[in-house]
């Protein structure tokens, strides 16, 4: 039996969903900001491409700092009354935690609400609080009056409490940057006890949310952009994971050869050690394991890299070959303008097409594909791609 919890341990550092506890990597520098951010009521934005961990980080800079929360997911928003119900039902599930007994503050809510229709639902042992709008109310005022109602009574308590706004993108794309960001901005800038946690996975719009200084949310919250774990982090966790499982270090080989090939993404860093625990569970793995298993990711990953890759342009394609091939020429250098026969305003609006669709990613001078699966496939299909 203990055998049996020593490998669920082991397991465990490798998540392919949220990463807690023992899985949870480094992020030091991250956590730390955000948890002051959360304990002074400062609002922030969490940006980063998909599956990198961003709301591992969030969940763990909130059980951290032991404040109620709840986490509203709009990734599945396609109305902006959609957006009212998620919001509404947050906003009541906070006040449950914050607040205990939702029949004390029923006097409360009455006064403070005009357009809401507050309702307490009663079961076996507790009372839930309800919030709905009519179906002909604007969403935006509901909004706006349902996360005033929250900061006043948070205020009557005394007490403070955190919503997490995930995929919050899809509010921009739904809204197009007008009434409900609008009602988000009134109430956040004026919170003393309610932190707004934003948080979403395509960075290009969420910047042009919280950066275009025409849009409501324009300069609003401490951002924080997640870029890849450290490779001396991943070490620590990785020689970890090896003693628990092998009471042995991995070899430095290996460990270099794991961290070149995922290229430090956490979700396939995570997938890939995932596999090499698994099936070799007697000893540490040896470079043909590394090579084999790797190969067996590439195959699941396969259909969906070359599907991103196939419905780009001819141009788009051909720049992120330059990209993988990892060119150390200006992408816009005369030379590279010959071998792509496209002018430095075609490649420039290419990288900014690469961009938005979160394809790529600059760090210093350099872009990146973000995706090592994408780069494989690339650089395998590149005479296809030129």
């Amino acid at each position: 039996m203990a055998k049996e919890n020593e490998l669920m341990r082991i397991r465990d550092y490798f998540p392919l969903g949220m990463a807690i506890g023992d899985a949870f990597c480094n992020r030091k520098k991250e956590t730390e900001i955000l948890v002051e951010n959360i304990l002074n009521g400062k609002h922030s934005l969490l940006i980063a491409s998909r599956r990198y961990g961003k709301s591992s980080l969030a969940l763990h800079a909130l059980s951290i700092s032991h404040l109620p929360y709840t986490e509203i997911d709009f990734y599945m928003a396609s109305s902006e009354k959609i957006i009212e119900t998620y919001i509404l039902h947050g906003v009541a599930d906070l006040m449950g935690k914050a607040l205990g007994a939702m029949d004390k503050w029923i006097n409360s809510i009455k006064k403070y609400v005009k357009n809401l229709n507050p309702k307490l639902e009663i079961g076996g042992t507790y009372m839930k609080l309800e919030l709905t709008a009519s179906t002909q109310s604007d969403p935006a005022m509901n909004v706006k009056e349902a996360l005033l109602l929250l900061e006043r009574l948070l205020e009557e308590k005394k007490t403070s409490a955190v919503l997490l706004m995930d995929e919050f993108q899809n509010v921009g794309m739904i809204a197009k940057g007008k009434g409900i960001e609008g009602a988000i901005r009134h109430v956040a800038q004026k919170t003393r006890y309610l932190t707004i946690l934003f948080s979403g996975s395509n960075r290009h719009l969420l910047r042009t949310m919280f950066e275009d200084e025409a849009r409501p949310l324009y300069k609003l919250c401490w951002q924080l952009p997640l870029k890849r774990i450290a490779l001396e982090h991943y070490q620590i966790h990785l020689q970890k994971a090896a003693q628990i499982a092998w009471s042995q270090h991995l070899s430095d080989e290996v460990f270099y050869k794991i961290m070149q090939l995922t290229e430090r993404h956490p979700y396939y860093v995570n997938k890939f050690c995932d596999k090499l625990w698994t099936y070799c569970s007697k000893k540490p793995p040896c470079m043909d394991d590394v090579n084999l298993y790797w190969l067996e990711v590439l195959e699941e990953e396969k259909s969906d890299a070359i599907k991103e890759i196939s419905i780009l342009p001819a141009g788009q394609k051909n720049v992120l070959l330059k990209i993988a091939q990892k060119n150390t020429l200006k992408l816009t250098s005369k030379q590279t303008i010959l071998e792509l026969q496209m002018p430095s305003s075609s490649i420039m609006r290419a990288l900014a097409s690469l961009e938005e669709k979160d394809l790529i990613e600059k760090e210093g001078n350099e872009y990146q594909i973000i995706n090592p699966i994408i780069s494989f496939y690339v650089l395998k299909n590149a005479p296809m791609v030129s």
